[in-house]
């Protein structure tokens, strides 16, 4: 459901003003670190508006999570207190498939902190929860919106580079074939004389 009151760069400004306290580990790591499964389930009773309420969508294998990807989400919940999220329950649904599926994938590249210190990956984060969340950011269209997300996107940069490698690999490949043809030539050749 397309909505738009959600400015990118208020939401980005809003997100690296993050508090310290969310870059901690998991408890899935570190006994004194943050509670991962109480952020996630009172940022679903946020959005949802409902703080009875103890079942929401959550993987059956926790601990195949990354302690990266866990802080990635910490800080994430940070962004979806901000007001134009709560009481939202249209989004609640979508959140699994931001913080378990899309975060996850981003966070493979992006180290914690830089969801935070780097404004281009801040801006990917809260690109990437209003794309999920099906919510279009305020001024753009649909293809503005997927165009920046994409020009933004740290797995589509990933996929480029290791493309680009790919592609590097195979010429240097057939350069190799091809001197060391020559060089097989050269010494028949020479053979022959």
């Amino acid at each position: 459901m397309p909505m738009s009151k959600y400015d990118v760069f208020e939401l980005v400004t809003y997100l690296r003003k993050c508090p310290d306290t969310f870059f901690k580990p998991s408890d899935f790591f570190l006994e004194e670190g943050l509670n991962s499964m109480a952020l996630v389930y009172d940022t679903y009773r946020l959005v949802s508006n409902d703080f009875l309420r103890n079942d929401f969508k959550i993987p059956s294998n926790l601990g195949a999570i990354s302690d990266n990807h866990w802080r990635a989400i910490h800080i994430s919940t940070w962004l979806l207190s901000n007001s134009d999220f709560m009481n939202n329950p249209v989004i609640e649904d979508k959140l699994y498939s931001f913080w378990f599926v899309e975060l996850q994938q981003a966070s493979a590249y992006v180290k914690f902190n830089e969801w935070i210190n780097d404004e281009e990956r801040a801006e990917e984060m809260v690109r990437l929860l209003l794309y999920c969340c099906e919510i279009m950011p305020y001024g753009e269209n649909q293809d503005e919106a997927a165009d920046k997300l994409s020009s933004l996107s740290s797995v589509e940069r990933h996929k480029v580079l290791k493309q680009s490698y790919e592609a590097h690999e195979r010429i240097m490949k057939i350069k190799r074939e091809m001197e060391e043809q020559k060089a097989r030539e050269a010494a028949n050749t020479y053979g022959r004389e």
